[in-house]
């Protein structure tokens, strides 16, 4: 297991991010939190995924906005879809 380089910059911007939302936020109201902490652990999760296990989830609006609704749970089903290799083009 080796993280790719190119993920450096990438990875700091995302744990600024999240340090940020973990302790800016709480003083701004519970459901705003916990739906923003919700989306943010989620596009961490992607991300490390990607990185760690080089699963190659590719980046586009469906998967942000799919992320940004349903956090944790849209990751899972993310990642239990690239497994079964639902959403990469099979070769004959």
């Amino acid at each position: 297991m080796e993280i790719k380089i190119k993920y450096g910059t990438g990875l700091l911007i995302v744990v600024i991010l999240a340090v940020l939302v973990l302790f800016v936020l709480p003083y701004g109201g519970g459901l705003v939190y916990s739906i923003m902490l919700n989306t943010i652990l989620g596009f961490i999760a992607i991300f490390l995924l990607n990185a760690i296990f080089g699963l190659d989830i590719k980046y586009d609006l469906l998967v942000f906005i799919f992320v940004a609704i349903f956090g944790l749970f849209a990751v899972a089903v993310l990642v239990i879809l690239n497994l079964l290799m639902v959403s990469k083009k099979q070769k004959r």
